[in-house]
């Protein structure tokens, strides 16, 4: 999926959290749209390599097993970063939920990855939901117009 597709996504989905958690304060707010961008994109960056002139995706980061450890680690080293700006830091519960939020936007972006030929990583293999081209135009239309509409429906309750 192309990487406006997969922030808008994720932050859709964020928000709708956060809103069901009756926590739409301004730092939450910024802190799962700062997990939303950073996580997805140190995914992506991280996690293709070049092949014959062509991005492939590698097991670093688009596996099962590893962008969870990735997704939980921005959002750790981004809590400390924020804890040592803005003290005192969240405590260990809001470390634990924070932590989780990270996990779950780069489980979201394996959701989306896994609707694409190339697929994500499954021990040794990869796997495929479905197999459209990640640039496939009407599939990311519609998850980033599905992401901006729980954007919309977050921040309007």
């Amino acid at each position: 999926m192309k990487e406006l597709t997969h922030y808008l996504f994720s932050t859709g989905i964020s928000f709708v959290l956060l809103s069901l958690a009756h926590a739409m304060s301004l730092g939450p707010v910024v802190l799962a749209l700062w997990l939303s961008l950073s996580v997805n994109y140190v995914i992506d960056v991280l996690g293709h390599a070049s092949r014959d002139g062509r991005p492939a995706r590698t097991r670093l980061t688009h596996s099962l097993f590893t962008a969870p450890l990735w997704g939980g680690a921005v959002a750790a080293a981004s809590l400390a970063v924020a804890s040592r700006a803005y003290a005192p830091g969240p405590g260990l519960a809001g470390l634990v939920l924070w932590t989780a939020m990270g996990v779950l936007v780069s489980e979201e972006h394996l959701f989306l990855d896994g609707l694409t030929q190339a697929g994500v990583y499954a021990w040794s293999r990869r796997m495929a939901l479905a197999h459209f081209r990640y640039d496939n135009p009407l599939l990311n239309l519609g998850f980033a117009l599905l992401g901006a509409l729980l954007i919309a429906v977050a921040l309007g309750s």
